[in-house]
């Protein structure tokens, strides 16, 4: 199994207006997008959720978003519509972009971090799927994972400890979930090649949860997963669909034409307990918010 340390145990994201008069708080849980590092996202990306993050925002053009909470600056570029609000430590650039909710630069914020965790163990078995080839893997411990094209992989609930996965083009991931959560934890790299489609069945959810590495998935992939990076990032090609919520420490990029959709059905706040050990924390981690909100129309 896994020995962790310095995990997270309750986070809050609080937004304070007292200008415009009210006050609400988001939970972590709710967020879609959280980046310790910047937020990129390419030309008619559609985020359909929360995105916050650590570093600068940015957004090229026609783009399709909720709401943006930064640490540091937001640049969104022409054509693109925000239905929520912008807050920012740092200064906004939006020209030519319509914002339905509050906009607030140069406030004052911490975002939460997560603290990176350090997974130590995983198995001795190296599997490998040739071309066009079905590979059927209980739950348990592994090595590296790895599939050529046009491959089928099939997993069912439980947990799945390995070192590293790669799955090339055209290839399909079965997620079995009627018996409960299929948990991947995973000690190195995530990554696969154009056209991979992972199928989720049943009730459960896919969770992913990488220590040290990256993630990458390939164009016209498409996930739905609670993905959470420790250490490293997340990233993507063009048109790739995705859906649930992902955190990473570093940085997160979407490459062009991609669409996220936050899902609150299957986000959690935090890993679940049996993946990871928690430790005790006093108090909460916060950021608040502070200034004027003009209302844009």
């Amino acid at each position: 199994m896994f020995n962790f340390k310095n995990t997270l145990v309750c986070i809050s994201l609080v937004v304070l207006a007292a200008a415009a008069g009210y006050g609400s708080t988001i939970d972590i849980g709710s967020v879609g997008l959280w980046a310790g590092g910047t937020i990129g996202l390419g030309s008619e990306v559609s985020v359909s959720g929360i995105a916050a993050s650590g570093g600068d925002f940015s957004a090229s053009k026609d783009a399709r978003l909720t709401s943006i909470y930064t640490e540091k600056s937001v640049w969104i570029d022409k054509g693109s519509v925000v239905s929520g609000d912008i807050i920012a430590n740092g200064k906004i650039q939006a020209t030519g972009v319509k914002i339905g909710g509050n906009v607030s630069a140069f406030s004052d914020f911490t975002l939460p971090r997560l603290d990176i965790l350090e997974k130590t163990a995983f198995g001795t078995e190296d599997i490998y799927g040739k071309s066009r080839s079905t590979t059927t893997l209980l739950a348990g411990d592994y090595k590296s994972l790895s599939f050529s094209r046009d491959t089928t992989l099939n997993l069912s609930s439980g947990e799945y400890n390995i070192q590293s996965f790669w799955m090339d083009r055209e290839s399909t991931v079965n997620v079995d979930t009627s018996a409960g959560n299929v948990v991947l934890n995973i000690a190195g790299s995530f990554s696969t090649s154009r056209n991979v489609s992972f199928a989720n069945t049943g009730s459960g959810s896919l969770q992913i949860n990488i220590f040290g590495q990256d993630f990458w998935l390939g164009s016209g992939s498409s996930l739905s997963a609670v993905l959470k990076v420790f250490g490293g990032n997340i990233g993507t090609d063009g048109s790739v669909n995705l859906a649930g919520q992902m955190y990473a420490t570093g940085n997160i990029w979407l490459g062009n034409d991609s669409q996220f959709t936050y899902t609150p059905a299957i986000a959690t706040a935090i890993p679940e307990p049996s993946t990871l050990a928690f430790l005790a924390a006093a108090g909460f981690y916060c950021f608040t918010a502070k200034g004027r909100h003009p209302k844009h129309t």
